[in-house]
């Protein structure tokens, strides 16, 4: 059975030559390796990979271990499952309450090792999961701006359209545009 890593620090072709290279002066089969994720052919000990882990150290790199990989994901599945809701968010709801909360761990530490293993800070994410959900609003309901603004929780729609346009490069009123052509389209199918 292959094995599989994950790897902090890989930023470049040169990064991946040296693992590669490291990787298999050890004695593994390198099955496929890409900026942060290594898979190799063969099973690994404990040992192996308190081997491997000791040679990326020694370069440079850092082995992500499987909890610290597990952590960020749960608290991306957290964020999603809010945003997939299809009720309106609270806007009392603290992500770092719910987070802390839920992975039993200090927010801060869980803010910091999102953005070490994901390379965005977990504010930078949940925003951007926020005005994705404003996208699907403005796009497929009939909510005006400032319904859309409460629902996701912004404090006025002017914090919603400066966080939109910084993030999409687009005004909010596009979006209702797609949605009106959308719409235009449609009708005349329906003829």
């Amino acid at each position: 059975m292959a094995s599989e890593i994950l790897i902090r620090g890989m930023v470049c072709d040169r990064c991946i030559s040296v693992i590669k290279e490291g990787i298999a002066a050890l004695g593994y089969h390198v099955n496929n390796i890409s900026l942060g994720k290594l898979s190799l052919l063969d099973d690994v000990s404990k040992e192996g990979f308190d081997q491997i882990e000791t040679f990326l150290d020694e370069n440079g790199f850092e082995m992500i271990s499987n909890r610290q990989m597990r952590i960020v994901n749960q608290a991306k599945d957290l964020i999603n499952e809010v945003f997939a809701e299809n009720v309106r968010y609270d806007s009392k709801l603290r992500f770092s309450a719910l987070l802390s909360e839920t992975l039993h761990m200090n927010y801060d530490s869980i803010s910091e090792l999102f953005t070490e293993l994901e390379g965005v800070t977990l504010e930078k994410y949940i925003i951007a999961k926020r005005l994705e959900k404003v996208k699907e609003l403005l796009v497929y309901t009939e909510f005006t701006l400032t319904e859309i603004a409460y629902i996701t929780g912004f404090s006025s729609i002017n914090h919603l359209s400066r966080q939109f346009k910084e993030l999409t490069g687009l005004s909010p009123s596009h979006f209702k545009d797609v949605r009106a052509s959308k719409q235009k389209l449609s009708s005349h199918a329906n003829s």
